[in-house]
């Protein structure tokens, strides 16, 4: 997902809602890091499946519940096999959305900063943003259930092939945390429900 390379004239996010026919999705940007806290990469995914919605509306596609949300996930997710990307796109050009161009008017967390800050003057800073141990346990433990996904997919395809003999297998990735410290490990979930190491007994 690059930035084009006019973005330095002007702002990519008014320029792909004016074009897109999303002139109150700016505003909701705004409203969404004011009044429910949504970090960078929520509002970056939030816009992008905006986009694609009214892509799909434009090409006169059925939206049913969360549909665009799916279609969003397959296009971009770590967890998604080639075979479902490639089916997903083949179903947006049948419908006559122009995927490449979607691709290119996605935009990152960076680009949201941006225009955050340079477009509506809203504070973007880590510390505006809440954080607590369920917000920490369901981003960590996302991208381990992300993580073995992907390492899954990747040893099936090479198990097609010579290089790797073997059943089916199932990967487990543990997250674990040390203290550098006091020098204890504990597993992230243990370390939360104690509410920290040793250190915090001295």
């Amino acid at each position: 997902m690059g930035e084009r390379a006019d973005d330095a004239d002007g702002c990519k996010i008014d320029d792909v809602c004016a074009r897109r026919g999303l002139s109150t999705l700016p505003e909701r940007l705004v409203r969404r890091r004011r009044t429910a806290d949504d970090s960078l990469r929520d509002l970056e995914r939030f816009f992008n499946r905006e986009v694609l919605t009214a892509a799909m509306r434009a090409a006169g596609m059925e939206l049913l519940d969360d549909e665009a949300a799916n279609v969003y996930r397959l296009l971009t997710g770590d967890d998604v096999s080639d075979a479902a990307r490639t089916e997903a796109r083949d179903r947006l050009t049948r419908a006559g959305v122009d995927v490449a161009r979607l691709r290119a008017d996605f935009v990152t967390y960076g680009t949201v900063r941006t225009h955050l800050r340079g477009c509506a003057g809203v504070d973007t800073s880590r510390a505006s943003a809440s954080v607590d141990e369920h917000t920490v346990t369901d981003t960590v433990l996302g991208l381990c259930g992300r993580t073995e996904a992907v390492a899954e997919r990747e040893l099936s395809r090479l198990a097609e092939t010579t290089a790797l003999e073997t059943g089916d297998l199932s990967v487990s990735v543990d997250a674990r945390v040390t203290c550098t410290d006091c020098g204890e490990d504990y597993r992230l979930l243990r370390l939360l429900e104690r509410g920290g190491c040793s250190c915090g007994d001295r």
